[in-house]
């Protein structure tokens, strides 16, 4: 199946900027987002929601990709080092809206449980929807950041200069997490809220 985000004579992602390199492209994407992660950071409101999900990835890429905000709309796996080169298949991209919505509605954190719990429910939360991958690229910085958030609306305090150096290790953690290996995401989790508690 063709990937319709594709340039086809270049491969590159197609974008806003007219990037047509793929190294040049992802350092770029890495310099405009976390400007915008911050932007999103420093605003107090949040929605627990779908919606508001789809929004905060809107922000987070507008400026680069005409897709930004929008559930994907083709079926993707990607291979993954961690899985030695084994392909990571996610949500049929018909199920997305769907798997999302069950998700927000199932697996609501109670931020009332001690820190070990809590820890455990931010990590579920977030690989469920890392794992249906409701966006074309963007999945994992996204995630992490509308967690944070969802933290920071529940007087969580987290270390979130940890998580926010620690995006390969997250997305990796990501990946283990959906083969049964949780210990190295609610690890960091747990990390962020304790070194937050000190803060």
């Amino acid at each position: 199946m063709r990937d319709i985000y594709v340039d086809e004579q270049t491969g590159v992602l197609i974008n806003k900027l007219g990037i047509t390199d793929a190294e040049k492209l992802r350092r770029v994407e890495s310099d405009l987002t976390i400007v915008r992660l911050k932007q999103i950071l420093e605003t107090p409101d949040f929605e627990y929601s779908r919606d508001a999900l789809l929004m905060l990835h809107k922000h987070m890429f507008e400026d680069i990709y005409p897709f930004a905000g929008e559930i994907r709309k083709i079926d993707i796996e990607k291979s993954e080092k961690m899985l030695s080169g084994f392909p990571m298949i996610f949500s049929g991209s018909e199920n997305i809206s769907k798997n999302l919505q069950k998700v927000f509605k199932e697996q609501e954190v109670d931020f009332n449980r001690n820190k070990n719990e809590v820890a455990q429910a931010l990590a579920r939360f977030m690989s469920s929807i890392w794992e249906i991958h409701p966006f074309r690229e963007g999945n994992t910085r996204s995630i992490i950041t509308y967690m944070m958030k969802y933290a920071r609306h529940n007087e969580l305090n987290l270390d979130e200069a940890l998580l926010l150096n620690s995006f390969a290790y997250i997305r990796n953690a990501l990946v283990m997490y959906v083969y049964q290996e949780p210990k190295y995401l609610d690890k960091i989790i747990l990390d962020s809220i304790e070194r937050g508690i000190s803060l």
